[in-house]
Order: C-alpha cells, then structure tokens, then sequence
C-alpha cells in the first residue's frame, strides 16, 4: 500500500480514507461525503470506521482533532 505523501507510516491509511477524513476535518456529513466522492453512504461509514480503528480514536471529533494534530490533515482556508 503507498501512503500519501506527509501520512505517518503507523497510521496506514489508504488514499480513499485520506481523502474522507479530510472531508470529515471540514465537518461534512456521511451523506456529504458520499456525494462529493461518488460512493455509498455505506462505504463512507465502512471507510470512517476504519479511520476511527487506524488512528485509535473513538469519535470523528477526536479522529479530526487528531488528524490535524499530528499534520495528517492540513486546515486551509
């Protein structure tokens, strides 16, 4: 698996949950998701569920205070 440049290797993130926890960082919903990336809300839900286990945390809140804690997810305007 190739990691997104800037990704912490111990997190193991594929490119897809990269890309749905930074939507989840700028608060958007599952069903948000799943529109702007084309996707089941299912697969969303399958997707954060794994963030939540990859990153140890317990709740999207912690998952995107983590996120952008530890520089995975970057906060631009």
């Amino acid at each position: 698996m190739l990691l997104q440049p800037g990704v912490p290797p111990q997190y193991g993130l594929s490119p897809r949950e990269l890309e749905v926890l930074r939507l989840i960082v700028r608060g958007r919903t599952n069903r948000a998701i799943a529109s702007e990336l084309f996707i089941s809300e299912r697969t969303v839900h399958r997707h954060v569920t794994s963030i939540l286990e990859k990153l140890r945390v317990s709740s999207r809140t912690q998952a995107a205070t983590h996120a952008i804690g530890q520089g995975i997810v970057s906060v631009a305007p």
